[in-house]
């Protein structure tokens, strides 16, 4: 199987998730706006366009595509943003530098340094709220406390250790990460990272007598239920007004999500706003717009309509390019998948479409320094 199977499943189930949520909950959601599921529909079928013609542009056309977003856009969040690409350029190229000079006898050696150095950073980083009593699980109030952006943070080196090596310890320190902060990205995160990667490495067999495999998957599923019920738990604790239960909470989320892209596609058409893409608090930035003093969730095709109109149907064309090129590397392909898979309900920002140009450009670096080789 594929793996981008995943991402593709995801953003059309999300979709109807959605549709059904509206017909639900018809005095909660508003009702369905044709236009702005064309738009969405329209966007996916750019993307799968764009990612089945990657192959047909040249590399070098590709990796100065990647560059310049990898110093553009997070450089158009201020000065520390040009430091923050610079970083990025300068990893990619070490990374790239030490592809070509390593021994092949050296390189599981240098995997294992390279995860152990993550495990440490993942652990350090949520440590810090810990010590200082960010700890949503226990107080709901913390969730909002600038702290729990480490959780998050250790969420994502999570994923980069897992997308290196299925592990089922880190898998279970990333899930307890998320329980703790109660942040249900990264509970999804960790789980479909860990997934990806045991697929990709043939350690999920679909045979009736391979036991382990649906332990496993028991497992994984189980954890993301939890963080999600964990998630529940401090909503009612937060905002005891909540009336729905469990079950329906499930389903109303993705109709209030995509309510939210169907006010910003209103917003921005025809050429767009260019704002959150622009924002250092896109969640915020939307959140405001609707004068609520919360982050708001926009779904994939939100930010692209609100920023660009119908012009940001070239973002689907760079998404579907740079899903193909990261496709190249086992391990850029399981990043490129999982953070595909988070924006369909999260929406992107200058964080993804950055990480989504690294991990393309390191990709097709690699490769071409190896055919030139």
């Amino acid at each position: 199987m594929r793996l981008n199977v995943i991402f593709w499943i995801s953003a059309v189930a999300y979709i109807l998730l959605a549709l059904v949520a509206k017909l639900a909950y018809p005095k909660l959601l508003p009702k369905l706006e044709w236009d702005s599921l064309l738009y969405a529909l329209a966007f996916l079928g750019v993307l799968a366009f764009a990612y089945s013609a990657s192959e047909r542009i040249q590399h070098r056309y590709k990796s100065a595509m990647y560059l310049a977003v990898l110093l553009l856009m997070p450089s158009c969040l201020g000065w520390w943003g040009l430091l923050v690409a610079l970083a990025i350029i300068v990893t990619t190229h070490v990374i790239i530098y030490f592809e070509r000079h390593k021994v092949e006898d050296n390189s599981e050696n240098a995997r294992w340094k390279l995860r152990i150095i993550l495990i440490a950073a993942v652990v350090i980083l949520a440590i810090v709220p810990l010590v200082f009593g960010v700890i949503p699980l226990l107080q709901p109030e913390t969730r909002y406390s600038s702290l729990r952006l480490l959780y998050l943070t250790a969420g994502y080196f999570t994923v980069a250790i897992l997308a290196i090596k299925p592990d089922f310890k880190v898998f279970l320190i990333g899930e307890a990460i998320a329980i703790v902060s109660t942040f249900r990205t990264v509970g999804i995160a960790v789980a479909l990272a860990y997934f990806l990667k045991l697929v990709q490495t043939g350690k999920l067999r679909w045979d009736k007598r391979n036991w382990r495999s649906y332990a496993i998957l028991a497992v994984v599923f189980s954890s993301v239920f939890a963080v999600f019920i964990i998630r529940y738990y401090t909503t009612l604790q937060t905002y005891p007004e909540w009336k729905l239960g469990f079950s329906e909470t499930l389903l109303y989320r993705p109709g209030v999500t995509y309510t939210v892209y169907e006010r910003l596609f209103e917003l921005g058409m025809p050429w767009g706003k260019q704002a959150i893409i622009f924002s250092v608090n896109p969640k915020g930035y939307v959140g405001a717009l609707f004068r609520r003093d919360v982050g708001y969730t926009y779904t994939l095709f939100g930010q692209p309509a609100y920023d660009f109109g119908i012009l940001g149907l070239v973002e689907a064309v760079f998404l579907g390019i740079a899903l193909a090129d990261s496709e190249r590397r086992r391990t850029t392909e399981v990043l490129a998948v999982t953070f595909m898979t988070l924006a369909v309900p999260i929406g992107l920002d200058t964080f993804f479409l950055s990480a989504m140009a690294f991990f393309a450009y390191l990709a097709v670096e690699v490769e071409r320094w190896r055919k030139s080789a």
